[in-house]
């Protein structure tokens, strides 16, 4: 569907959230993300799209998603940044398997590596407007505290922990581990290395894969 540009504004230094509006409603599942596609030709060697994660609601009139731009950025978030009100960008279907499980009684670890904690926006504001607790650890590491975004959401949720690492520190999955319960089902958010490094931890603890659940930012050495 094609979905048409409303605004930006700067979460972070260098970290914008987008705002969009589709044609028509979004069918999507708070936690999943969607191809967003640019349709004149880019001559981006990495394509025509990128996924980002949906940090608004099914609900709200307008999408939005979380990215960060660097300078020396590539020629498909350059055209992101020179975008004006209705410019119009292609939306394939959502999809992504960072979402709720359906029995709330199951403690949720969020393990979120910089803008990887976008994928984690939209379940708390769903869980906020449907006034439903559910025991949550949250897990945020960050290069430095001037990158950190939605504090006022994470604020806002009765989080039962929040623990942010700053670099040069690192999140650990053993200290993760004996800091949350052992039926504990894990999220895992961020860059490549972030994910594919801290399940690769996580599996050595022996927690099983079927508990695991992952999304990286694809391109990303880090967030």
């Amino acid at each position: 569907m094609k979905v048409f540009f409303e605004r930006r504004e700067e979460l972070a230094l260098g970290i914008w959230q987008y705002y969009f509006k589709p044609e028509r409603p979004v069918d999507f599942i708070p936690g999943q993300y969607a191809d967003f596609h640019i349709l004149p030709p880019l001559g981006d060697p990495r394509g025509q799209s990128r996924v980002f994660s949906f940090t608004s609601l099914p609900s709200d009139p307008l999408i939005s998603c979380v990215l960060k731009i660097l300078p020396g950025a590539s020629p498909y978030k350059q055209t992101l940044q020179a975008l004006q009100p209705g410019d119009k960008l292609r939306l394939d279907d959502p999809m992504g398997d960072l979402v709720l499980p359906k029995l709330p009684s199951i403690p949720l670890v969020f393990l979120a590596g910089g803008i990887g904690i976008a994928s984690f926006a939209s379940m708390l504001k769903d869980l906020i407007a449907r006034q439903e607790e559910r025991q949550i650890f949250l897990f945020y590491a960050l290069r430095s505290r001037q990158e950190q975004i939605f504090h006022e959401l994470t604020d806002s949720y009765p989080l039962a922990l929040k623990q942010i690492v700053f670099s040069p520190n690192r999140l650990n999955a053993q200290e993760v581990m004996d800091a949350t319960p052992p039926n504990s089902f894990i999220y895992l958010s961020g860059s490549q290395r972030f994910v594919e490094g801290l399940q690769s931890d996580l599996e050595a603890l022996r927690v099983p894969r079927e508990r695991i659940a992952f999304d990286y930012f694809d391109g990303y050495a880090e967030l």
